[in-house]
């Protein structure tokens, strides 16, 4: 199966793991991803509400390019990402007005966009198209006696009629994969709350907060690893751990991975292939998944 494939910026820095990780995995499920040419930043997060014309017109850049290249599918393994091209399709299609100032623009950069295209998260794809049954038989080192937190975040589930996959309220697709790896996926009260990334540059202190409340919650509910779908949740919840733990005085660290990177897990490709930081790997060495 091809999808063409949107990385997304901290994909392609800072989060540049989670990118390895996702290419392993689409491999082993024979998921070819085709990465979007000349793909720009989606602006998710701040052109938005600065500028909207502009950040309809460049996520639709993006969605036109997938169209030209023959497919009516993007993938993308970032939850903001996919929050931007879904909601700019979505205000294109129900704004006239918009719509109108949008095509000058587009055209005026010889662009247009017929709106068969749309962006999907690399979970979904997996979940629907790949399929759990398929996922499980690639397992070659089931995950049993771990105990994963199903992080979801707030943007790959809201706003529930743009997003469309799950329910907001009761999404179950991180469960299910988590469970389709052998090991246990644990609820907890904060899993579809903000981590807390869009604040770091403006009140770190409250996006700490916020990264606390999500890995207390999991933490409380003895989850041993936190799992999520997202590659600035990633730089949130992975990197800061140890500010998070500082902030508050902590005795304890979750660490957290890529959704992708644990199925990487199960599916026989050790740690460091898949990137996965020297906090989480202490964890997982602890309770018998890598050596």
């Amino acid at each position: 199966m091809k999808v063409a494939y949107y990385p997304g910026c901290a994909t392609h820095g800072l989060s540049k793991d989670v990118d390895i990780a996702t290419k392993k995995v689409a491999e082993v499920l024979g998921l070819e991803l085709i990465e979007v040419e000349d793909w720009n930043c989606c602006g998710g997060g701040f052109l938005d509400e600065y500028n909207e014309k502009a950040h309809v017109a460049l996520n639709l850049r993006n969605l036109s390019t997938v169209e030209r290249m023959g497919m009516d599918k993007m993938v993308t393994p970032c939850s903001v990402c996919l929050q931007s091209h879904r909601l700019a399709a979505y205000k294109y299609n129900e704004n006239k007005d918009l719509r109108k100032e949008v095509d000058k623009k587009l055209k005026e950069a010889n662009i247009s966009y017929s709106g068969k295209a749309t962006a999907e998260h690399i979970v979904w794809v997996l979940v629907r198209d790949v399929g759990l049954e398929k996922i499980k038989k690639a397992v070659k080192k089931p995950l049993a006696g771990l105990r994963v937190g199903a992080y979801y975040g707030c943007q790959m589930l809201r706003p529930e009629q743009i997003m469309g996959f799950e329910q907001s309220f009761n999404p179950h697709s991180m469960e299910d994969l988590i469970a389709a790896t052998g090991a246990t996926p644990v609820k907890f009260p904060m899993a579809t709350a903000c981590c807390g990334f869009p604040l770091m540059g403006s009140n770190p202190k409250v996006g700490l907060k916020l990264a606390y409340n999500v890995l207390n919650s999991a933490k409380s509910q003895n989850a041993d690893i936190l799992a999520h779908p997202c590659s600035l949740c990633h730089l949130q919840l992975d990197v800061t751990q140890l500010k998070v733990k500082n902030e508050f005085n902590l005795s304890w660290t979750l660490p957290a991975i890529y959704i992708t990177q644990l199925l990487g897990l199960a599916f026989g490709f050790s740690a460091e292939e898949l990137g996965i930081s020297k906090l989480a790997q202490e964890v997982l060495r602890k309770k018998g998944i890598i050596q």
